[in-house]
């Protein structure tokens, strides 16, 4: 028999996966407009990123293992049937986090604005304490918290995603360089705010329980 717990885990199971399809699918399809001449030395997008083209390999190769290995990582059903590769993979997950983070500054200073460069460093240290703080709570026992962790610094990685998407709105791409950084910022306040909204929303959303007594 199916437990009422089981029924309701199955709906938010099926719906991350759909998520996690969708937005793997969104993230190929960004990578490949933006990039897909990357490796032509006459083309545009691969003189932008010369001056960095080694830190860019080493942030991109350790960024796309963190954000692959991440969304594995945030399924419960592969937690629970698969727990020691589960762990295994954690370890490889913050490598990636720890590595990337750090190059994505100096692919930015060498290849945008101050301003990008600040977001830059922003975005790889919110990622980077997340997933810290996760590493401490499950070292010390604390399963609940560090999977809360996990969710609120995966968001950090989906910016590449994210604001690839919405940079080519025309009204942004008018603005130029402008629009990219309000772009860039917008998606990293996002991050930052929307996780602990989506955790809390059970304790926001629920009537306080002196209103919930006295309406009995």
């Amino acid at each position: 028999m199916v437990t009422a717990a089981a029924a309701a885990q199955r709906p938010r199971s099926q719906a991350k996966l759909i998520f996690f399809i969708v937005f793997g699918i969104a993230t190929v399809f960004v990578t490949y407009m933006k990039n897909a001449h990357v490796l032509d030395p006459s083309s545009p997008i691969a003189q932008h990123f010369a001056p960095a083209k080694g830190y860019l390999i080493v942030h991109a190769f350790f960024g796309v293992l963190a954000m692959v290995l991440g969304a594995f990582q945030l399924s419960n059903r592969l937690r629970a049937r698969y727990l020691p590769v589960h762990r295994k993979l954690g370890y490889v997950y913050a490598l990636g986090v720890f590595i990337a983070g750090p190059f994505a500054i100096p692919v930015a200073m060498r290849t945008g604005t101050p301003v990008l460069t600040a977001a830059a460093a922003t975005q790889s240290f919110g990622w980077m304490l997340c997933t810290a703080i996760a590493i401490y709570c499950i070292r010390r026992g604390n399963v609940a918290e560090h999977r809360r962790w996990m969710m609120r610094g995966y968001p950090f990685a989906m910016i590449f995603t994210v604001a690839r998407l919405i940079i080519p709105i025309p009204a942004l791409m008018r603005m130029g360089q402008t629009g990219v950084e309000i772009v860039v910022w917008s998606t990293i306040a996002a991050a930052a705010i929307l996780p602990n909204v989506v955790l809390e929303w059970r304790s926001i959303s629920a009537r306080p329980a002196a209103k919930v007594a006295r309406a009995h």
